[in-house]
């Protein structure tokens, strides 16, 4: 008998590595899509007191549904970390409520019974040194009724053949991809997942994303995310909110904040130097390259409109204009405009 087994929690299922019964018999009780499996109402934290107190959260509302993906998007000290820790029930909050799976978070923290349903992944989580992967993983199954498949698992993102290597030989990369798999084990109901790929490569992220939407999908999962990578919430999430100085102040589906806030369009191509493009109105136009060509952007107030002005001059001889594209506006832009483009500390 393992160490592992030594220390198996009573009630837990028999089945260490696999899909079991118990599995089928949760999934007749998954929440209701529609149904709120997160609700933040007025919630409110500070740090200090005075002139010197850190009005960390101020007023949050906040819902995350069974099957949804919400990132939380904001500059360094927004709130985005006080009003998480709150949620998993880490932090007491000064005010406002907190309900996970229609259960109260109190100063105590979460109920027992609730964090079997719960996974979450940590950007710095300290875990034992000397412990192997897949002991890491096997001891977190342990903890809920009906665990995913460790193997399958492991070999999703990468971590199969590290499966004896101690956690302090792992890469940084190799670490966080890890907490993620201990966060999913448990075949979780809701994640908490704090900058799930910041120390990974592209393939890496992929690999997770494709993990993430396939829980949803599969265990209607809900989730709430963190990042400070705009791509990521624009791929992932359904809805994202902007925190700033702890408040949202802004708040929908990743397309629908950029057609509110950055609707603008923008012409790029290549021309020669010297083109009279003033019926494009304000252009920026780089250095002439290689091939005498410059780079020009522009974004006209009637963008249909301009590019058949381009086309109809181009076709009579009157410029050239080469590599057209229309681009539009991403979520990195409407961050921008709605947190200011100063570094916080």
């Amino acid at each position: 008998m393992t160490i592992i087994e030594k220390i198996r929690p009573a009630g837990a299922v028999a089945a260490r590595h696999g899909e079991s019964a118990g599995a089928c018999a949760r999934a007749s009780t998954l929440p209701n899509p529609a149904a709120r499996i997160v609700d933040v109402r007025d919630l409110r934290k500070t740090y200090g007191s005075g002139e010197h107190a850190n009005h960390a959260v101020r007023g949050i509302d906040l819902a995350v549904h069974a099957g949804e993906i919400v990132g939380v998007l904001g500059p360094n000290g927004a709130g985005k970390t006080t009003t998480i820790s709150i949620i998993e029930g880490l932090v007491p909050p000064d005010a406002g409520s907190v309900r996970v799976f229609g259960e109260a978070i109190t100063a105590r923290g979460a109920p027992e019974r609730m964090r079997a349903r719960i996974g979450v992944s940590m950007q710095n989580s300290v875990l034992p040194p000397l412990l192997t992967v897949r002991e890491l993983l096997d001891f977190k199954a342990l903890l809920h009724p009906a665990p995913m498949a460790a193997e399958a698992l492991l070999e999703r993102l990468g971590l199969a053949e590290k499966a004896q290597t101690q956690f302090r030989h792992l890469s940084g990369g190799q670490q966080q991809r890890l907490v993620l798999a201990m966060a999913l084990v448990g075949n979780p109901d809701l994640l908490f997942l704090d900058e799930p790929t910041s120390q990974l490569d592209p393939q890496g992220r992929r690999a997770v994303w494709d993990l993430l939407i396939e829980q949803r999908q599969r265990h209607n999962a809900g989730m709430l995310v963190t990042t400070h990578q705009m791509e990521e919430a624009e791929r992932l999430c359904d809805r994202v909110l902007i925190i700033d100085r702890g408040k949202i102040i802004a708040e929908g589906a990743p397309r629908a904040l950029i057609s509110t806030h950055c609707p603008e369009r923008t012409l790029e191509f290549l021309t020669r130097p010297g083109t009279d493009l003033a019926f494009l109105g304000e252009i920026a136009a780089g250095e002439p390259d290689a091939a005498g060509m410059c780079a020009v952007r522009a974004r006209p107030a009637n963008v249909e409109a301009a590019l058949a002005e381009l086309i109809a001059r181009q076709t009579r001889g009157a410029l050239v204009c080469e590599d057209m594209r229309i681009s539009i506006q991403t979520l990195e832009d409407v961050f921008l405009k709605l947190t200011g483009r100063g570094i916080r500390s």
